[in-house]
């Protein structure tokens, strides 16, 4: 998740939301904005890609991204591909071994051996949809890739956003993506892997948004976004509008807009 305002008005999150100023941030509503603005930063990397997703289609848009990565690692970039093993079983079966072919770096979070399993540790799934590109650029949102629009059927599109980012915000981006990197290819082979960057973050002022880049997780980051959204929701004075695939608020979250509506 990522938050943007243009000032920092005090809105109660404390050090949690870790605000930066002189960041470009813009906005992509669905793919039809989104994935012709990716492929176009991975078809100008030189030197290194990391991309984080819970579903990696083998349709129309997937082949696009997945060949981008590929002319990527073939004039030598360093392409590092994260797909979760559930959501990304299509890729795993169909995509997978032409990127590796490639030259393409992957690791699968979770790897789902079996179809029919109530275990717990199922619903521990990489959500991320993450791509940080030359530590200049990022993308982060909701979009995961896949065709935007259902096939077979009705033409609606999925309405989901993301936003492309260049600043200070780099920083953390990209240590994050390093990091997660690191830790599943640590549980996948039972080695520590010293991923040296290829490329710093390009930290230098780009624009003029306040930003803060927030991740979730089951440990030290577990209620972060959560906390966020609170915070926001109690400094909000004229509207609240949430727009998700998945709603399915606690107690906290309930309240919070209770209290909202109850102050008009």
């Amino acid at each position: 998740d990522l938050r943007s305002r243009r000032a920092d008005r005090g809105s109660g999150a404390g050090a949690l939301t870790a605000f930066v100023s002189g960041n470009a941030v813009a906005l992509l509503e669905n793919g039809a904005s989104y994935f012709p603005a990716l492929e176009a930063a991975i078809d100008a990397a030189e030197r290194e890609i990391f991309l984080q997703t819970y579903i990696f289609n083998d349709d129309g848009t997937g082949r696009r991204i997945a060949a981008a990565l590929s002319r990527a690692a073939l004039r030598g970039v360093a392409v590092r591909v994260m797909v979760d093993g559930f959501g990304g079983r299509v890729f795993v079966n169909r995509l997978m071994q032409h990127l590796l072919a490639d030259g393409v770096q992957v690791l699968i979070y979770r790897r789902e051996l079996r179809l029919l399993s109530l275990r717990r540790h199922r619903l521990r799934r990489l959500h991320a949809k993450v791509v940080v590109i030359d530590g200049r650029v990022a993308f982060v949102g909701g979009i995961n890739i896949i065709d935007d629009y259902d096939p077979g059927g009705p033409v609606h599109p999925r309405y989901d956003y993301a936003v492309r980012v260049e600043g200070p915000l780099l920083e953390p981006i990209t240590a994050s993506a390093q990091r997660l990197w690191r830790l599943v290819a640590w549980a996948s082979f039972r080695r520590r892997q010293r991923v040296p960057l290829r490329a710093l973050p390009q930290a230098q002022p780009a624009g003029r948004i306040r930003a803060a880049f927030l991740i979730r997780d089951n440990l030290r980051h577990r209620h972060d976004i959560e906390d966020a959204y609170l915070a926001a929701i109690a400094g909000a004075r004229e509207e609240v509008l949430i727009a998700c695939a998945y709603f399915f608020p606690g107690r906290r979250f309930r309240q919070a807009l209770v209290e909202a509506a109850g102050r008009g």
